[in-house]
């Protein structure tokens, strides 16, 4: 049994098959790791990747013999597969734009919350006083839950590289627990009282991006309230200016 097809064409199938193989093993390998909406995505991808390559192996197959009678088969194959990685392709630009570009606010829709930043030097005084009026759902993302024991309209994210909690180099992982609360808990607010914290282990760039996002989404998006508590001995006049452009002082 010896090779039907020109060398050039055997080759460029080898390459094809190598190529979508290991993005079949790269996206196999991600199964399961994520949120249920992208590992949804991730899942499409597998299916659809592993009947391109099979696709690819029978293609290889009739380079050496039975071109003709393989060749429906190969058609149907491409053309399941291909269809559904464009559908997987913009089930996944969906996801993203969903997650993070946020809709314009609603004509005449304001928040009744805001966006505030806090530069505190007794954070525990100041946050207390803070939750004493709230009447609504809130969220804090913080180095210290024990702080807000005792107030039963509070849930708490734990900032930390222990297991338990969110690791603080991990922002998108903070944006999208703070999303579904939001989109849970409507009129709830956010309260982040770790931003120095934050700031330890991302430059400011990074985290002034993160906070301006979650603002267009928590506030301009869903109606809900945020709250940033910094000690302003941290940054530079730069970045207070900066802080203070997006947020208003409380």
């Amino acid at each position: 049994m010896g090779l039907i097809v020109p060398y050039y064409v055997f080759v460029m199938d080898i390459v094809l098959a190598l190529a979508i193989g290991y993005a079949f093993l790269f996206m196999l390998r991600r199964l399961n790791r994520y949120d249920p909406e992208l590992n949804t995505m991730v899942k499409y991808s597998v299916i659809f990747l592993g009947l391109a390559e099979l696709g690819r192996i029978v293609d290889i197959v009739d380079d050496f013999c039975c071109a003709r009678s393989a060749w429906y088969f190969e058609i149907a194959v491409y053309l399941v597969s291909i269809l559904g990685i464009i559908y997987t392709n913009l089930y996944y630009i969906r996801l993203v734009e969903s997650r993070y570009i946020p809709s314009p606010p609603k004509v005449g829709q304001k928040s009744t919350l805001g966006a505030h930043v806090v530069f505190s030097k007794n954070r525990l005084l100041d946050v207390i006083e803070l939750l004493k009026s709230a009447n609504f759902p809130v969220l804090a993302v913080t180095r210290s839950p024990g702080m807000y024991e005792g107030f039963d309209n509070v849930s708490t994210v734990w900032v930390t590289q222990v297991s338990e909690g969110v690791n603080p180099t991990a922002l998108h992982v903070l944006h999208d627990v703070i999303l579904r609360f939001v989109r849970d808990n409507p009129g709830s607010a956010v309260l982040i009282d770790c931003v120095e914290y934050l700031l330890l282990y991302n430059d400011f760039r990074t985290v002034f991006k993160f906070l301006t996002n979650l603002k267009d989404h928590v506030v301009l998006q869903h109606g809900s309230g945020l709250v940033i508590f910094v000690d302003d001995s941290v940054l530079s006049e730069q970045e207070k200016a900066l802080l203070l452009k997006e947020f208003e002082p409380l």
